[in-house]
């Protein structure tokens, strides 16, 4: 497993580098410190298994970085490091396909599932930063979703389908959607299966991104019939 860590602090430079090979024994790790380096590095060596990028960086230039990154070397993850968790930051830096977003704060065990997640496939987002997403959202929304245009994949859902996501959103399991809604919890898995598919999503995670930048209302009040 080969990782680039691109960070302009050496102090956290070197202990993020050293924390990761504690975590992951036998990773061959690169580190540069700055986005031209960074760049330089991955047009040298093809070999590597995930980016990490901090934002704030010389030559990164924010989220202009993060799509020259993300669209000249789409087979490479890219996680973004940073001491901020911006809603909008987030949102944007997702939906340019960085398959993670992790606080520089975070602890040893977050980082592991971290990693392993976007070495799984998958995408990693704090749930905390999901609820600050969501909880900023505009406030404008209708919360029944009817203002939204026609053809918006949350119109798309059924009553019962958005009561489930509202619930997914809060990061209950299946079993304590199934107990709220008065459910089987094998038709809650439909549910979400369903939910999944019409968002074009992967994860729980990821749908609800999704469903925040295509205007998920601040408070959706879970109907029960």
């Amino acid at each position: 497993m080969h990782l680039l860590i691109a960070d302009d602090h050496e102090l956290f430079r070197s202990g993020f580098k050293l924390l990761v090979s504690r975590l992951f024994p036998g990773a061959s790790l690169s580190d540069v410190s700055d986005a031209n380096q960074a760049w330089d590095v991955l047009n040298a060596e093809s070999a590597f298994d995930l980016v990490f990028l901090d934002l704030a960086m010389p030559g990164m230039n924010g989220i202009a970085g993060v799509r020259r990154f993300v669209e000249r070397r789409p087979a490479v993850p890219v996680v973004i490091l940073s001491a901020h968790s911006e809603p909008d930051e987030i949102v944007e830096c997702m939906g340019l396909g960085v398959r993670g977003y992790i606080p520089k704060s975070a602890s040893e065990g977050v980082l592991q599932n971290a990693v392993s997640l976007v070495l799984a496939g998958e995408i990693y987002v704090p749930v905390n930063a999901i609820n600050q997403i969501l909880s900023e959202g505009n406030g404008d929304v209708a919360e029944d979703l009817e203002g939204l245009p026609e053809g918006n994949p949350l119109r798309q859902l059924t009553p019962r389908q958005r009561s489930t996501l509202a619930l997914m959103i809060e990061g209950r399991s299946n079993k304590e959607i199934a107990r709220s809604l008065n459910l089987l919890e094998s038709t809650v898995k439909a549910h979400v299966k369903v939910i999944l598919r019409k968002l074009s999503a992967h994860n729980r995670t990821q749908a609800a991104l999704i469903a925040a930048d295509l205007g998920w209302p601040r408070r959706i009040r879970t109907r029960t019939s």
